[in-house]
């Protein structure tokens, strides 16, 4: 979240912020990073709408994204993670997904097939999840 509100306001706040602020306001979940919750939270909190989104919507999140809003998402075993985490959807570019992973660089780098992240998406998602759509 701290990219994201990085990207669409006028604040940058560091990722260390981002989880004092998360830890402060009941959103991290010990031994597990973060509770879903902590998506439409801190979107709220600064300011930003915020609209939980399902892998059956994926015209909505390809019409978010050429809007210029951003997508988070929380993602299961795959190409991410071997067990849950948060990425960025950045944007489409030649029809592929453009992405800001926190954990890689690399990642971050590529263009990913919509099915991918679509198939990789967390199946137990709360808080409107698996995909929110904020800006």
């Amino acid at each position: 979240m701290a990219m994201v509100v990085s990207s669409l306001t006028e604040e940058y706040v560091e990722p260390t912020e981002m989880a004092q602020w998360a830890y402060e306001n009941g959103y991290w979940c010990k031994g597990s990073g973060s509770y879903h919750a902590l998506i439409p939270g801190a979107a709220a909190n600064w300011g930003l709408p915020v609209s939980g989104c399902t892998a059956s919507e994926p015209q909505r999140m390809l019409d978010a994204l050429a809007e210029g809003k951003l997508v988070v998402a929380i993602m299961s075993e795959g190409h991410f993670t071997k067990g849950g985490h948060f990425i960025v959807l950045r944007g489409v570019k030649d029809g592929k997904i453009m992405v800001a992973d926190p954990a890689s660089y690399r990642r971050s780098g590529q263009l990913w097939d919509l099915e991918t992240i679509l198939k990789e998406a967390s199946r137990r998602a709360g808080a409107g999840g698996p995909f929110w759509i904020i800006g």
